[in-house]
């Protein structure tokens, strides 16, 4: 169990640098994993009116780099993946949204294709 306390109005720098540093040292001083959850949540976007962060979509794709390739390095450990938050600022512009939610699961996609034979 683990939380970490992020500023309010976190940009893509401040979240990925903390991302990465927790990604290594839970790899290193963690035992084995049965399974990694990925809450793959998009109300970090600056377009979310109910998050308290101001990340862009090329950020959350980053974020998503870098939870992949830290359970491609778990040999044969399994990665559940779900959505998570996300509400438009305006409430009837859902694209933003949307589109960051489908982007999770293609960028899952063409990260597994690598590793067909």
């Amino acid at each position: 169990d683990l939380d970490v306390e992020l500023p309010v109005d976190c940009t893509d720098d401040t979240y990925l640098v903390t991302l990465r540093h927790w990604l290594k040292r839970i790899g290193e001083e963690a035992d084995n994993f049965d399974i990694i959850f990925f809450q793959a949540g998009v109300d970090i976007l600056e377009e979310d009116r109910l998050g308290r962060f101001n990340l862009s979509h090329k950020g959350i794709e980053r974020r998503n780099e870098l939870v992949f390739d830290f359970a491609a390095k778990q040999q044969k450990v399994p990665l559940v993946i779900t959505m998570g938050g996300g509400y438009p600022k305006n409430g009837t512009d859902w694209k933003p949204i949307i589109d960051a939610h489908a982007n999770v699961y293609y960028q899952a996609y063409q990260y597994l294709s690598r590793f067909k034979s």
